[in-house]
């Protein structure tokens, strides 16, 4: 007999959020578990800086916060309503967060609840004894393989690992798992399974079901309205209530929250997480290939939204390998220019700077303006266009060089100079170059430590060891994401009217290492054939104006159940935001930038998206402006 739904909620999407989570979840009550993800390609990288000064260092600490938040009564919480606990927090060193949480919750006189960590996804060893695969190439730069120079530089490496580790620490009694680098979706798929019972080797759809039901909650509030265009409709907008999953037996589910939080779950803010910081139609996962072409969401209720149509198959052979490489050292700083002639201003700061540096003592010197002063402007902050310069060198000493050059362009640099009075960023720091590559499956196992019911200081932990995955279990190879054009012609309207993009069409952007993904969708099924055949990858690049480059690479597929298209600009974020030179190194703005570009809508169209939100936003107490 089929078990009831298990009912999962987000407390954490990133580092520093969510921090009175666990507290406001377990006090709400309803819930089985809680998972949270608080790791990114680049935290991982500055935990692995910070465990070269102190080895007991190299976790994320907001698990703690959060246990202690209200007097620790969300520690009690957990404790007395039975709610299980698993996240990535432990990152590097998942053995210190897992004792320091017993040590927390002890401190408080919680003897029951039982933590256990999970290790194996940390391959530094192996990699730096080359006894993983014998060639690891980068993912996304063909030819480009881990040299012997780059292994001398490693920081760490760590593998994407599955749900594996978590469903054995839970049926060895564990109320809290603490993971390393696992996938951020398998705390969902690890509970899900665990509860249902299902088989690894053949409940793909299920599986499938939980691997998009983690990905929908893995961002917390971004589910439910955060880094959402259309939070305006919404009456509540601050103090967002965080996203809590129902998932059935065949892995379908709802996505919800609790009442009277903030933000809302509707189909556009399911499917704006759909769509976030995905390769293609195919999500390649260790445990599940899931195909998302058939994903529907539908509104069921109040802050309830169903997702149905998943399917899945045998996982790839393969799982992402994350390796962290010592770069160099970095700098930066902002100037500003003010009112009129900015761009004069920036192009005379510019060659000032370039003139009195030696370009060959740097990986990357960069000086870009950002921003605009408008005719007329209302006050000075208006008015001002900030220029950021920012370098990297392998040799610290040669950073020295931009902050002489800046000043040296102060007193003789354009009227108005003036910069950021924080100094300090130009202070040489070491940053990390982000390298993916692909591992075997069947080479990564990994073991659980179940502490004793003493505690950490009772004895030594019970460890299980929990195999590879066996290659027979796996595809052949990792499916290719297809990318291709519409098939149709635009179709005819009566009438076009030149407006911002966004006033049309739905978008959310993210990262994958060094490429951005941006998921354009629309509201109205009548306005996605349009949609359809208008986005195409040359589109695409018109709208990046100015910061397309032809060293990209555009990919495109659509998920017609979703009335969406997604693309895939390949190289847009440099090397990841563990390095990038560019501000918006997660690629969170792309997808408003593109938004914001002004192109021909037909009129038709357009009226009824216009009626849409004038209505939603009067609802609210709101006035909708087209075009911002």
């Amino acid at each position: 007999m089929a078990r009831r739904a298990i009912r999962i909620a987000n407390c954490s999407g990133a580092i520093g959020d969510g921090i009175d989570q666990i507290y406001r979840l377990a006090l709400a009550g309803g819930i089985d578990a809680i998972t949270a993800d608080y790791l990114a390609e680049f935290n991982i990288a500055w935990r692995a800086i910070d465990q070269q000064a102190d080895p007991s260092t190299g976790y994320e600490p907001n698990f703690l916060q959060q246990l202690a938040w209200h007097n620790g009564d969300a520690a009690r919480l957990l404790a007395e309503k039975k709610i299980k606990v698993v996240h990535d927090g432990g990152a590097l060193n998942p053995k210190a967060l897992a004792e320091a949480a017993d040590f927390y919750f002890r401190s408080l006189g919680i003897t029951t609840v039982r933590i256990a960590w999970v290790t194996g996804d940390n391959v530094t060893k192996q990699v730096k004894a080359k006894t993983l695969d014998k060639e690891l190439k980068h993912l996304d730069l063909p030819g480009v393989t881990l040299s012997d120079d780059d292994i001398s530089v490693m920081l760490t490496a760590n593998a994407y690992t599955g749900q594996a580790g978590v469903v054995a620490a839970l049926q060895a009694g564990a109320d809290i798992v603490v993971c390393g680098r696992c996938t951020d979706a398998s705390p969902v798929m690890g509970l899900a399974s665990w509860w249902h019972g299902w088989d690894t080797a053949k409940d793909y759809d299920a599986l499938a079901g939980s691997l998009i039901a983690g990905h929908v909650i893995e961002c917390g509030p971004m589910s439910t309205g955060g880094n959402f265009a259309g939070i305006y409709e919404f009456e509540q907008i601050y103090d967002l209530g965080f996203p809590i999953v129902e998932i059935d037996a065949d892995g379908s589910f709802i996505v919800t929250k609790n009442p009277g939080t903030g933000g809302a779950v509707t189909v556009d803010t399911v499917t704006a997480q759909l769509l976030y910081e995905i390769q293609g139609p195919y999500y390649l996962n260790p445990d599940v290939t899931l195909h998302m072409e058939s994903i529907a969401a539908t509104q069921v209720g109040k802050d309830r939204v169903r997702i149905t149509g998943v399917h899945g198959s045998p996982p790839p052979p393969t799982t992402k390998l994350a390796v962290c490489l010592l770069g160099g050292y970095q700098a930066e700083l902002a100037t500003f220019a003010v009112g009129l002639d900015t761009e004069a201003k920036f192009q005379q700061m510019k060659t000032g700077v370039l003139q009195r540096i030696n370009k060959d003592d740097f990986s990357v010197f960069s000086i870009e303006r950002y921003g605009s002063s408008p005719a007329d402007p209302k006050s000075q902050a208006s008015a001002t266009v900030m220029i950021r310069f920012f370098a990297q060198s392998p040799k610290k000493e040669a950073l020295a060089q931009m902050g002489q050059a800046i000043f040296f362009n102060g007193l003789q640099g354009h009227c108005g100079m003036h910069a950021a009075m924080d100094w300090r960023t130009l202070a040489p720091k070491p940053y990390v170059r982000y390298f993916p590559a692909l591992v075997s499956q069947s080479l990564v196992p990994l073991q659980v430590h179940l502490m004793p019911e003493g505690g950490h200081k009772a004895g030594e932990a019970a460890v299980t060891d929990v195999p590879a995955r066996d290659a027979t279990l796996c595809a052949e190879k990792a499916a290719v994401q297809p990318s291709y054009e519409a098939t149709t012609a635009i179709p005819e309207y009566k009438e076009v009217v030149r407006r911002p993009l966004g006033d049309l069409v739905f978008a959310r952007s993210g990262d994958k290492g060094g490429n951005a993904n941006i998921g354009f969708w629309v509201r109205d099924e009548a306005a996605y054939p349009w949609l359809q055949s208008f986005l195409t990858t040359t589109k695409a690049k018109e709208l990046l104006g100015d910061d397309w480059k032809d060293t990209y690479k555009v990919e495109r597929c659509e998920f017609p159940k979703l009335r969406a298209v997604h693309i895939l600009v390949r190289g847009l974020l440099q090397d990841g935001v563990s390095s990038s030179s560019i501000v918006d190194g997660f690629g969170k703005s792309v997808g408003e930038f593109m938004r914001a570009r002004h192109v021909d809508l037909p009129v038709e169209l357009v009226e009824v998206e216009d009626k849409r939100r004038t209505a939603a936003y009067a609802a609210v107490g709101r006035t909708y402006t087209p075009g911002g």
